[in-house]
Formats: structure tokens, C-alpha cells, sequence
């Protein structure tokens, strides 16, 4: 019985080692948000526009049975309809989608340095290129 409350009391030693740094990268990940935000000149939606966007979610979890009996209203989807969208695009436009897309490499590079503790790639399998053999 006095394993099993070690063990209780690492495991929540651990969890308490870890909140100190949530809880600062959450405070940082929230004032890089407030940044971008001011920074794009961005305002939070109006009431009506939320409703308008979720009442379809809302909708659909209720009813869970319409997904799959439904066929897509629209060809929004198509890729003729996409590519006229990007091509009826103006530069403004095409800017701040090339901002967007920045920002989202950014963001999956510096989370991927930080899930492998380095800054450069993965380790190498070294024994594979020493032992390839060539073929005559």
C-alpha cells in the first residue's frame, strides 16, 4: 500500500512541476495572440456573426443522423471553384495570405524545434550509408 502512495505522490509532484510552465507559455502564447491581433487590426466577432457561423454546428450535433444523408449544398469545394477564387484574388489580398502562411510555418517550425529539443533535424541512421552495398 505505501507504493502505491509513492507513486500517487511522484506522479502528482510531476503534474505540479509541470503547471508552472504552462501556465507561462499560456500567459506568453495569449500576448503573441494580442499582438497578431492589434497587429492585423483585428476585431472579435459581433454576436449575430458567431451565431450565424455555429447555428449549423449546433444544428448538425443535434442531429447527428444529417451528416450522412446530406449532400454538399454548394460547390464551393470544386477545384475550379477554388482556383477562380485565387485568381479573382487582389494583391492586398494576396499579401496577407502570404503573411498567413508566414506566420503558420513559423509557428510549426518553432513547435517542432521546441517537441525535439533542438534546433536542427532528427539523428540520422549513419550505419545505413556505411553499410550500402553496390551492385556490379
Amino acid at each position: 500500500m505505501t507504493l502505491l502512495i509513492c507513486i500517487a505522490l511522484e506522479t502528482n509532484a510531476g503534474l505540479l512541476a509541470m503547471i508552472p510552465p504552462t501556465v507561462y507559455y499560456s500567459k506568453v502564447g495569449l500576448e503573441l495572440s494580442k499582438l497578431v491581433f492589434q497587429g492585423r487590426k483585428m476585431t472579435p466577432p459581433d454576436i449575430a456573426a458567431f451565431q450565424s457561423y455555429f447555428s449549423p454546428i449546433l444544428r448538425a450535433l443535434r442531429n447527428p443522423s444529417s451528416l450522412m444523408s446530406g449532400t454538399p449544398s454548394s460547390s464551393a469545394l470544386t477545384p475550379e471553384a477554388i482556383l477562380s477564387r485565387i485568381r479573382n484574388m487582389n494583391g492586398a489580398q494576396l499579401v496577407s495570405a502570404g503573411v498567413l502562411g508566414a506566420e503558420v510555418l513559423g509557428f510549426f517550425t518553432v513547435g517542432e524545434m521546441i517537441g525535439r529539443l533542438k534546433l536542427v533535424g532528427y539523428k540520422g541512421d549513419v550505419h545505413h550509408h556505411e553499410t550500402a552495398t553496390t551492385h556490379d
